[in-house]
């Protein structure tokens, strides 16, 4: 993440619950160049959550322009998420900045 003042920031102001944040955290922890790389039935394990309210939570993070999909698949097939381009390296899009 290039430059995390604005993530956290965009994160702060997107009125994020107690378990959205959570597995925001949860998700930055695997964070790699952007890039993040782990099954939701896994995030679910290491909080304690159920599969649904990591989805639910997932879907909430990537609505609040904190989190995108991205195309591939990752490593053993896990789906990849990614640090919303607007943070990082890349075509900015004005609507998620702060």
């Amino acid at each position: 993440m290039e430059d995390p003042r604005k993530f956290f920031a965009h994160a702060a102001k997107a009125n994020l619950t107690g378990e959205q944040c959570r597995v925001l955290f949860c998700l930055l922890s695997e964070e790699r160049d952007r890039d993040i790389s782990i099954r939701q039935n896994e995030v679910a394990e290491i909080l304690g959550m159920t599969e649904s309210n990591v989805s639910r939570a997932v879907r909430a993070l990537k609505e609040a322009g904190l989190l995108s999909k991205k195309d591939a698949d990752g490593y053993a097939g896990k789906p990849v998420l990614m640090i919303d381009k607007a943070f990082g390296s890349g075509p900015v899009d004005s609507k998620h900045l702060v």
